[in-house]
């Protein structure tokens, strides 16, 4: 699927979200939650107008901002498509789900907000972790950093690194929410220090023994 498509498609679904938003309006308190503590308690509320169409509408000028900067990047053609669509697909997704769980809430239903973002995200680092390793250096898709700017070797082995631990976290993060949910949090908080350190950590010392040994052959 092409990244217009993908754009395009998830303009469809911002559109249902409002739509679905939009109908229930009237059978909603006039407060809404938009923030939920670790223990699944909501613990900071706003007007229905800004819980249903405010947090909705800063969703979709988040989605253009991505959008048509990706775009602009002088290196667009390194990007490929494939990863990008994922996030393009994922945000109108996630406006789904928080919507649903804004207007459950004010319906009386108690769903187990952790439960359901986990899963989405762990299916999102699934899907990314397999398209980083294809992605060549750009300025705006992957893992940017000063030494994977500097050198496509280093971009092309941080991201393979990466990729695999990406994949591994959202697998382990996606179990521990299925089978230990009172402990889901933690271990969905812990895959990700590891998916975004480690790398970041490899990335550096990569980068230091090319420019050492770059250094001694100039010796």
């Amino acid at each position: 699927m092409k990244r217009k498509t993908a754009f395009k498609l998830g303009l469809l679904i911002f559109l249902f979200v409002f739509a679905v938003c939009l109908i229930f309006y009237k059978r909603l308190p006039s407060e809404l939650p938009i923030h939920f503590n670790m223990n699944n308690q909501a613990d900071s509320f706003a007007s229905k107008e800004m819980a249903l169409f405010g947090v909705n509408g800063f969703m979709l000028v988040l989605y253009l901002f991505c959008y048509f900067i990706t775009n602009k990047d002088p290196k667009v053609e390194n990007q490929g498509d494939k990863a990008l669509n994922v996030v393009l697909i994922f945000v109108p997704i996630l406006a789904i789900l928080t919507s649903a769980i804004t207007i459950s809430y004010g319906l009386n239903y108690r769903p187990r907000i952790d439960l359901y973002l986990n899963l989405a995200l762990s299916i999102m680092f699934i899907l990314i972790g397999n398209y980083l390793p294809k992605t060549k250096r750009n300025y705006t898709l992957g893992i940017k950093l000063p030494w994977t700017l500097a050198s496509d070797y280093v971009w092309e082995k941080t991201h393979r690194l990466a990729g695999y631990l990406w994949v591994i976290g959202g697998l382990v993060s996606l179990i521990g929410t299925i089978l230990f949910k009172e402990y889901n949090s933690y271990i969905f908080v812990g895959a990700i220090i590891i998916m975004v350190f480690i790398p970041m950590l490899y990335s550096y010392l990569v980068y230091e023994k090319i420019k050492k040994q770059a250094d001694e052959d100039n010796d």
